[in-house]
């Protein structure tokens, strides 16, 4: 029974099974929940992620979400983090396993899909390549530059890791700060940092404001947000009673309507562009995750949707699929569209979207083959160093 709940609780980490009134019942609802919400978030991570490849297919009508669904990404990795890692749990010996681990996560896919572009690069287009740059990329420090040439380089995504890094770097320092304050202060400071960035972003043009939305300075204010959800959906689900299922689907379509009404503000006024990268999706996007996670174990219809087998499947891979987005679009460009335009099918440019098919089976398989066996090498190793 000892090994059951220990092991359990490691599921759910945020549980204390030193309570009285931990039982073994408790602590299996309590991972039950927290596998339900992982799986729901992870669902909505992949959608995001589609809409990104998408909007990188030009596809333009997809644009709002899918600089929504970068928000939602750091939003939700800090929100996870703030569930799995509580601020007893990062004491100060701790702060340097704690961001190697995380580090781990994403250096390797990074590299591999560096690799793969800069081999691309040198075979298939003859690109020159900036070494300098690339170099900068491989250690993930990129983001920091304003230069566009540096911070997007050779894989445009790759500013996302690099701005998570500091995400992880920052996080036990964040929650020894303001893990123990009350959440009415928690959400002042997420408002003051979200107001600061506002007034930094509004007399910017759009290089300026790309190139302070890639520096992961500005993603701290989406650190606080995580957190203070984190702490949001501890209360309400201490508070408020369980829902039905018609309650809990009006809710979540109320979240999903805040976000397209957000969209729909953005469409029809420029008065809201200079916030478009990320303060104006906190509210929407941080509606959605704080819904998905409070609703966990009593999902509604979209809740349902989000568990269904298919996208359980894309939100598996939903990391490869942002990460190698620009290795399929080199393949798609420069070897499978060739081929079909000697078939007479123009496919890339009228059905760029088409990419899917070559991105999903590819994040699949670096998942299966790449990605997981060396998770499990990583964990052991980690874990045998620990021990």
């Amino acid at each position: 029974m000892t090994s059951l709940s220990l092991n359990v609780c490691n599921f759910a980490p945020q549980y204390d099974i030193s309570r009285p009134e931990c039982g073994v019942k408790v602590i299996l609802l309590e991972a039950k929940v927290w596998h339900l919400m992982i799986k729901t978030i992870n669902s909505w991570r992949g959608l995001m992620a589609v809409a990104v490849v998408l909007f990188h297919c030009n596809v333009a009508w997809i644009y709002n979400v899918a600089v929504s669904g970068v928000t939602f990404f750091f939003l939700s990795s800090a929100f996870l983090l703030a569930r799995r890692h509580p601020v007893e749990r990062l004491e100060a010996r701790a702060y340097g396993r704690f961001v190697m681990e995380h580090a781990l996560r994403l250096y390797p896919l990074h590299w591999l899909g560096l690799a793969l572009l800069i081999v691309m690069a040198c075979t298939l287009y003859a690109a020159p390549i900036n070494w300098g740059a690339t170099a900068l990329s491989a250690l993930l420090l990129h983001a920091w530059s304003p230069l566009h040439d540096v911070h997007y380089g050779i894989n445009p995504v790759a500013w996302y890791m690099s701005a998570l890094l500091f995400c992880y770097c920052i996080y036990p320092l964040v929650m020894r700060w303001m893990g123990l304050w009350r959440l009415r202060h928690k959400t002042l400071l997420a408002v003051a940092l979200a107001v600061v960035l506002g007034a930094i972003m509004l007399p910017l043009d759009i290089p300026g404001r790309e190139a302070v939305f890639v520096n992961p300075l500005s993603h701290v204010v989406d650190v606080v947000v995580g957190v203070t959800l984190m702490h949001l959906c501890q209360v309400l689900q201490g508070r408020w009673p369980r829902v039905g299922y018609r309650t809990a689907t009006f809710i979540e379509l109320g979240a999903l309507l805040l976000l397209a009404a957000v969209i729909g503000l953005n469409m029809m006024t420029t008065l809201v562009r200079p916030w478009e990268d990320d303060v104006l999706w906190l509210l929407p996007q941080g509606a959605i995750l704080a819904v998905l996670a409070w609703l966990a174990g009593q999902e509604g219809a979209i809740g349902r949707l989000l568990l269904c087998k298919p996208l359980q499947w894309l939100g598996s891979i939903s990391f490869e699929v942002f990460v190698l987005q620009f290795v399929a679009f080199r393949l798609f460009a420069f070897v499978i569209a060739p081929a079909a335009g000697h078939l007479g099918c123009d496919i890339y440019g009228q059905l760029p979207w088409l990419v899917l098919a070559v991105l999903l089976p590819l994040s699949w398989l670096v998942n299966r083959v790449f990605t997981r066996p060396l998770s499990r090498i990583i964990k052991r190793k980690l874990t045998t160093r620990n021990q």
